[in-house]
């Protein structure tokens, strides 16, 4: 496991696009984030990526990742 902490814009997107992920939030919450990785998960809608930045700059977030190719882990930090 290759662990990187991914905090710009374009960091992000290119890691999503690599792994086609999708950025999605629960219903109800404008804080609870998730990456989707296949086309259904009733729990979380799909957002744009532009909310998905919004959202993590609002809330004081960045997302560490496993960087290795195809590998999905990921993980959403509050930092001060």
């Amino acid at each position: 496991m290759s662990l990187r902490i991914l905090f710009r814009p374009d960091q992000i997107k290119s890691w999503l696009a690599e792994r086609n992920g999708t950025p999605a939030r629960r219903p109800g919450s404008d804080d609870d984030l998730r990456i989707v990785f296949s086309t259904q998960n009733g729990e979380y809608a799909p957002i744009t990526f532009d909310e998905l930045i919004e959202t993590m700059k609002f809330h004081h977030l960045v997302i560490m990742v496993d960087q290795e190719p195809g590998k999905t882990f990921y993980k959403f930090y509050q930092h001060s």
